[in-house]
Parts: structure tokens; C-alpha cells; sequence
């Protein structure tokens, strides 16, 4: 099964009231080590990859922010088929196709 995720994360509570950038980069080094193929966006970040390692990515992130931060915002976006890996580009690529 191929699964597409996308998900946000960010603190409502925290130390500090400066940017959010130190939490996605902290979010990013998790999400880089688990090997999984990402997109990090404006608003969020896509996964690509099997349901359990995209939610145990996801869990270790939001575990990792919690840590630090007393409350804690999360909005997930799970695709998920039966099919070959490589849809999460191919998804990007197919309206980049329309758009020529």
C-alpha cells in the first residue's frame, strides 16, 4: 500500500514567542532521519512511504515538539491505495503536464 501525508505541526504554547522556524527545522532533522521521501512546504510537509512509518514519523515529531512546548497543533492528511511508490511526485507532475 502507498500512502501520501501531509502534515503541519506547530507550537501553541511555548518558551519563546519568536519564529517557528526552530521547531520545523528540529521537525525536519526527525523527518530527514527516517528516510521516508518529503516535501517541505509553506504550510506543511508530504510524505511518502508506508501508513505505520508515516504515523511513526509523525508520532516521534509531535513527541519531540511536545517536549518543549505546552500545547501543541497538529492537522494530518493521510492518502492512502494500493500501487507503486512515486505518487507524490507524480501527483505534482501530472498537473505540471496540464499546465504546459
Amino acid at each position: 500500500m502507498s500512502c501520501v501525508a501531509t502534515f503541519s505541526l506547530f507550537p501553541l504554547e511555548r518558551p519563546d514567542q519568536g519564529s517557528f522556524a526552530p521547531y520545523v527545522a528540529r521537525t525536519i532533522e526527525i523527518v530527514r532521519a527516517s528516510g521516508l521521501p518529503y516535501e517541505l512546504g509553506a504550510m506543511g510537509t508530504v510524505l511518502e512511504g508506508d501508513f505505520d512509518e508515516i504515523m511513526q514519523t509523525i508520532k516521534h515529531c509531535h513527541d519531540d515538539m511536545r517536549k518543549g512546548c505546552g500545547r501543541v497543533y497538529l492537522n494530518l492528511t493521510v492518502d492512502s491505495r494500493e500501487g507503486d511508490p512515486g505518487r507524490m511526485r507524480d501527483k505534482v507532475d501530472s498537473v505540471g503536464e496540464l499546465l504546459k
